[in-house]
């Protein structure tokens, strides 16, 4: 029988690290892309932090998502011969008594030491926290832009990239792999039940006085990005789901950046997307119909979970292997 290659529909996150993988593997496959529909990704923070920090709990799955979780970017990035992996602390600014005793108490927890530092007592300079704040250790961020757009230039290079939108029927000859976020909802109506799809606004913001050597982390967090240049986000919204900025979304930004924020800063840029978040938080893997999969809803911790998610999914679509029952889509049937 003749093997079909594998059409990944979407090059956000999830469609970047999917057939980064394949490509790897010696699999052939190609990407369909229209640009305008990978905003989400293409916006989120890029924090590689398998802590919860409002709960201060343990994503679930986190010790196998971490594990070489760093050296899969650093491999990445230099096989792309680019920069997007930024190894960098942040500060968890504290909001009462009872969450530093929370902190101190779960800083102890085997699986979380690594990540939960001590409590500071210096201040930071603008930065009003009453409470104080603690470091979250051993984490980094990915420039997903940088990362998307570097992918991007490769597979265009070997030819594998279709720069259009998606129609099903215009490709048979392939096996389709939805990596599509929340539009699989669309493009598959009896999955609009288990999407909790959430927008989220950022912003890209001047600032002279702001440090670039870590971040932060409070009502919103910010992230350094050079030049003076800060990401702030994110909001979480759960009506008018498109792509547009508002003039509300970018109050409520300007509202929590300067919660704890007292300095100087300009706005550069405002951006929206949409997360593709599942109603049990938990990714969507597997098997559509006849000759179409799902490599989706990962939410708003896809650079955690799509190095490890993406070989696993790989084992399965490769060689046969049995998906985990957390993640497989058949566990809404």
């Amino acid at each position: 029988m003749e093997h079909k290659d594998y059409l990944i529909i979407g090059q956000g996150i999830a469609g970047t690290i999917l057939s980064y993988q394949l490509d790897k593997i010696g699999i052939r496959f190609k990407v369909i892309d229209d640009p305008q529909y990978s905003r989400s990704s293409r916006i989120a923070a890029g924090l590689a932090n398998p802590v919860v920090l409002k709960r201060q709990k343990w994503v679930k799955g986190a010790e196998l998502f971490t594990e070489n979780l760093s050296r899969f970017y650093q491999e990445m990035e230099k096989d792309l011969k680019t920069n997007f992996f930024h190894p960098l602390p942040l500060y968890h600014l504290f909001q009462s008594i009872g969450e530093i005793n929370d902190w101190q108490q779960n800083a102890s927890k085997a699986h979380l030491q690594s990540y939960l530092g001590e409590i500071a007592q210096n201040e930071i300079a603008n930065v009003n926290s009453p409470f104080g704040y603690a470091k979250v250790k051993n984490i980094f961020w990915v420039d997903t832009q940088q990362m998307i757009s570097s992918w991007r230039e490769v597979i265009k290079e070997k030819g594998v990239l279709i720069e259009e939108s998606f129609k099903a029927d215009d490709y048979p000859n392939y096996k389709h792999i939805y990596c599509s976020g929340h539009l699989l909802s669309q493009q598959f109506p009896q999955f609009q039940s288990i999407f909790t799809k959430t927008k989220g606004q950022v912003m890209i913001i001047k600032s002279p006085v702001l440090s670039p050597d870590y971040g932060l982390h409070s009502s919103v967090f910010t992230l350094p990005l050079g030049n003076q240049l800060y990401k702030v986000g994110s909001t979480y919204e759960h009506h008018n789901l498109n792509d547009e900025t508002s003039p509300e979304g970018l109050s409520r930004l300007r509202s929590d950046l300067e919660k704890f924020y007292t300095g100087p800063y300009e706005l550069v840029e405002h951006l929206a997307g949409v997360r593709p978040n599942i109603k049990d938080r938990q990714p969507l893997l597997g098997k559509l119909n006849n000759g179409s999969y799902c490599f989706n809803g990962l939410g708003s911790r896809g650079i955690l979970m799509a190095p490890y998610l993406s070989e696993h999914f790989c084992k399965y679509l490769i060689y046969g292997n049995e998906l985990d029952p957390t993640w497989d889509l058949q566990r809404f049937n």
